[in-house]
C-alpha cells in the first residue's frame, strides 16, 4: 500500500499500528532491508501484525514532495530508508532509522511497538 491516509483508516478499523517505510527509487540500503530483512521469518512474523505502508520520498511530482515534506516535519530527516510506527491517529510510536543487518534489532524495533 502507498496511501498513508488509507493506511491509517485500515489501522483504526483493524485495531492495529501502522508500519510507515520511507523508501526510494534509488536506495540501495532499502532494496537491501526488502529483500533481505523483512523475508526473514521472525521479521514477517511481527510486520503481518501492522498496516504497511510504502511511501517514496525521491520520486518527482507533488505526491513525493509532501511524502518527504511529512518525514521531515514528522521525524526531522529525510534519511532513507527509515522505519516508523504510528498509531491510526498519526501519532509516532516508534522509528527505527537506517539499514540493521540484525534480525533480532529489527524484531525488538516491532515489538517494542506492539507493547504500545
Amino acid at each position: 500500500m502507498n496511501d498513508y491516509n488509507g493506511a491509517l483508516q485500515q489501522a483504526k478499523q483493524e485495531n492495529k499500528l501502522v508500519f510507515v517505510d520511507f523508501t526510494g527509487y534509488t536506495c540501495t540500503n532499502c532494496r537491501w532491508m526488502e529483500a533481505n530483512m523483512f523475508p526473514r521469518p521472525e521479521v514477517a512474523k511481527e510486520m503481518h501484525k501492522f498496516v504497511r505502508v510504502r511511501l517514496y520520498t525521491d520520486g518527482v511530482g507533488e505526491v513525493f514532495e509532501r511524502q518527504q515534506e511529512m518525514q521531515q516535519e514528522k521525524f526531522g530527516t529525510v534519511a532513507l530508508p527509515y522505519y516508523a510506527l504510528l498509531r491510526a491517529d498519526g501519532s509516532a510510536v516508534s522509528v527505527f532509522p537506517g539499514l540493521t543487518r540484525n534480525a533480532n534489532e529489527f524484531v525488538a524495533f516491532l515489538q517494542k511497538g506492539l507493547r504500545r
